[in-house]
């Protein structure tokens, strides 16, 4: 991935940043592969509500992290249900939380790493990411603390597509009813 300020010159991707500043990078795309709201024990502990939001984006895209941003980022580790490591970037400063790399058991890279959706920075109106067109899926749902809508699309844990099959992490559920 580009440093942030050469991929804001060459018009690519979104812009985000942390809550006072200090981080600020740009994700690759401004087409990214997808969003979800997971409500896992994690991501409402992570992001102290009752669920997180993600944006996804193939990991090989932005890892390996420009030498400058990875020096300026803190990292916790903490393992996952599914047996993976999962490793969380957050600001040093304020704490917020900028994204997710999933590590698996052979400590290769999921395919697909997260930005949290909160710190894009630009509203839809103005060319931000499209919230509603996103399609975003509720994920983890049985670890749910709120009733979700009927018309929400709803999984137990995550559906097949969001696994990486071809290394053995498992499979999907059904969605819940």
């Amino acid at each position: 991935m580009a440093s942030p300020d050469k991929s804001q010159e060459q018009g690519k991707g979104f812009t985000l940043s942390c809550e006072c500043g200090y981080i600020t990078m740009t994700t690759p795309s401004r087409t990214p592969s997808g969003m979800a709201h997971c409500h896992c024990r994690t991501c409402q502990k992570q992001s102290g509500s009752a669920f997180g939001t993600s944006v996804y984006y193939p990991t090989d895209q932005v890892f390996p992290l420009p030498v400058d941003l990875e020096a300026k980022l803190s990292v916790f580790e903490h393992g996952t249900d599914s047996g993976n490591t999962m490793r969380c970037y957050f600001c040093p400063k304020c704490g917020v939380r900028i994204m997710h790399q999933g590590i698996l058991p052979d400590g290769s890279w999921r395919e697909m790493m997260s930005f949290k959706a909160g710190t894009f920075d630009d509203w839809p109106e103005e060319g931000g990411l499209n919230w509603e067109g996103m399609g975003a899926r509720h994920i983890w749902t049985r670890s749910a603390r709120m009733n979700l809508c009927g018309n929400w699309e709803a999984w137990e844990k995550y559906p097949d597509d969001m696994v990486d099959k071809k290394k053995g992490e498992g499979e999907g559920e059904e969605k819940k009813a």
